[in-house]
């Protein structure tokens, strides 16, 4: 029972967010000659930008991932203290 909710916090800890940010380009083969320079070259206040969006949603998604494994792990904590029994 605990394995399956450690594999479950794993899930929603690891994949999940992974799968939910992923960035693919499928239409493109990142391997033609070339493709690396269609795009045209960011000038730093862009980078810095593009820096910041980045590191804002890692950051997210990191508080979001400790916020749901506090609340999984106070769940499993309640589910193992042992009942007691009213008379």
């Amino acid at each position: 029972m605990i394995k399956s909710h450690l594999l479950a916090i794993f899930f929603v800890i690891v994949i999940l967010p992974s799968v939910a940010f992923a960035q693919s380009e499928i239409d493109k083969d990142p391997f033609t000659p070339g493709n690396q320079f269609d795009q045209k070259p960011l000038d730093e206040h862009e980078k810095d930008m593009e820096f910041l969006n980045q590191l804002w949603t890692i950051c997210i998604v990191l508080i979001i991932s400790m916020i749901i494994a506090r609340i999984a792990f106070k769940i499993i904590k309640k589910r193992m203290q042992p009942k007691e029994e009213e008379e």
